[in-house]
């Protein structure tokens, strides 16, 4: 790539040389920022429309020879094989129309860069060539920007990508896949292995953030959609883009973790489904969560319904609604467990405001496929110091990504009524009533335990009316009575551990009822 930067700087020199030579208004310079991009717009729909008549071309051929859907996915392969009705075989030694000379498109650039330097010279700001200069960004470097900034101009460019990558059902976003941006800018190999180097993690534009590389994590490289960020966008569309402002724009932001990092919690061996006792329904709404990433991809690719317009389950966001110790977490935990994946857990409440930035960007370098958030309320209440459009452009994020997230609060009240709207499924773990304490009770115990025969179980779901967590917090603190006095746990053991907690319980709903 230095090689290619270096003989694209000698051209220019050589054409600015002449130029000084040349009467001054023998070139025009553009008149504004947006005149230079009606210019690189132009040169854009000539290389789409190419694309998209060798497309239709591709397409009849197909549809008149191929009888069944498995000769449509392979059309690629035979069509290579086989010459028809005089059409050019891909594998044969004819000049394929796409390697053709290349002599006009550079011609065509040199042109351009003249107008720019002209531009410059008379003092008229253009905010993809200032770019460009400041990153020593190359031409395919550049070409790629530009690609990814004419959806944000014009949503004709949105629909002719979805129609080039075969993705014009509704709801298709209208963003350039890195398979897309390779096709159409690169037409030689090292042309391609430099094109996707741009689009690595350690490439300047990813550096500096200049691009959003969006899909899910076990998605190829070539199926991310490209993005540019919104600042960026406004830039180069700015009618005199600011050098100040793109001073701002490229300083590198590099990864740095938390005081407390995304730290996945222990996977414990036990089957955390075993040990929630919740209602039917619920735990029917909770397995469902785990099938909309474990099988989404077989219902939208083999079984076609992406092609239908149906909104993917990917980037789910769940409202887990419940009083401390209902199992919220444990249910958290036994979805990870399902989708053999850590289970990411962020008190919220622990989270200085001057952190969240940084919070944020942690979940999008990281992007867990299951992540809990605890006090929910503190982003999403009623009052709240968080800015809004955060808010927006982190749920955004998450629901762009093939995953889970849990937000997990006390009281549904607490929360925006706009944002309660816009999480699906909303689930309620309600307090255990009598049956479920007694099963609680019966298995807060670890087979070891030694446990006396006096225990009455009923009296104990009959009379303590605990939560889940609170009665496995009582059972280890009865156990822990027992062994200081080494026995076995007794009645006695629990009856104690019980008053304690209803001690700490009538704490806890007193700061429950301050937060809502």
């Amino acid at each position: 790539m230095p090689d290619v930067r270096y003989k694209i700087k000698q051209t220019v020199s050589h054409i600015a040389l002449r130029l000084s030579q040349m009467p001054s208004d023998s070139i025009e310079p553009f008149a504004d920022n947006w005149a230079y991009l009606r210019a690189e717009l132009g040169w854009l729909d000539r290389v789409l429309s190419t694309a998209i008549a060798r497309q239709r071309q591709e397409t009849k051929v197909v549809d008149r020879v191929a009888r069944t859907r498995g000769d449509r996915v392979t059309s690629h392969w035979w069509k290579g094989l086989v010459t028809l009705e005089g059409e050019t075989a891909y594998d044969s030694p004819a000049d394929d129309p796409r390697r053709r000379s290349t002599s006009t498109k550079a011609s065509y650039q040199q042109q351009l860069e003249a107008k720019i330097q002209i531009s410059q010279q008379r003092g008229i700001l253009l905010g993809l060539p200032l770019l460009c200069d400041r990153l020593q960004l190359s031409v395919l470097e550049k070409n790629l920007v530009l690609m990814a900034l004419a959806p944000e101009i014009s949503r004709r460019y949105a629909r002719l990508y979805n129609y080039l990558q075969e993705t014009e059902q509704a709801g298709a976003s209208g963003l350039p896949t890195v398979d897309l941006l390779l096709r159409l800018l690169c037409r030689t190999d090292a042309e391609w292995r430099s094109l996707r180097t741009a689009l690595t993690d350690e490439s300047t534009l990813l550096k500096y953030h200049l691009l959003e590389l969006r899909s899910s994590q076990t998605a190829p490289l070539l199926a991310h959609l490209v993005k540019l960020p919104d600042p960026l966008v406004n830039y180069l569309l700015a009618d005199r883009p600011e050098s100040d402002f793109l001073d701002t724009l490229l300083i590198p932001t590099p990864y740095s973790p938390l005081p407390t990092p995304l730290t996945p919690l222990p996977t414990p061996p036990q089957n955390f489904w075993t040990h929630l006792i919740l209602p039917p329904s619920l735990l029917e709404n909770l397995h469902h969560l785990c099938y909309r990433v474990k099988f989404a991809h077989q219902v939208d690719e083999d079984w076609g319904f992406a092609s239908t317009g149906t909104p993917s389950t990917a980037g789910t966001i769940a409202l887990l609604v419940g009083a401390p110790g209902t199992g919220k977490t444990l249910a958290a935990r036994a979805i990870a467990q399902t989708l053999q994946s850590p289970l990411v857990c962020v008190d919220l409440a622990q989270v200085p405001l001057e952190d969240v930035p940084q919070l944020i960007q942690a979940v999008a370098a990281q992007a867990p496929i299951v992540l809990l958030l605890k006090s929910a309320h503190l982003w999403l209440g009623r009052t709240t110091l968080l800015s809004p459009s955060v808010v927006q452009q982190f749920l955004a994020l998450r629901q762009q990504h093939d995953g889970i997230t849990l937000l997990s609060t006390h009281h549904k009240q607490s929360l925006a009524a706009h944002w309660r709207r816009q999480l699906t499924p909303l689930l309620d773990f309600p307090l255990p009533d009598r049956t479920t304490r007694l099963k609680l009770w019966q298995q807060a115990f670890p087979a070891q335990t030694p446990l006396n025969t006096d225990i009455d179980w009923h009296g104990l779901a009959q009379q303590f009316a605990f939560s889940g967590g609170e009665i496995s917090a009582i059972a280890r603190d009865a156990a822990i009575d027992a062994a200081a006095t080494e026995s076995s746990v007794t009645m006695q053991h629990l009856i104690q551990a019980c008053e304690r907690g209803k001690g700490r319980g009538q704490r806890a709903e007193g700061r429950r009822r301050d937060e809502g």
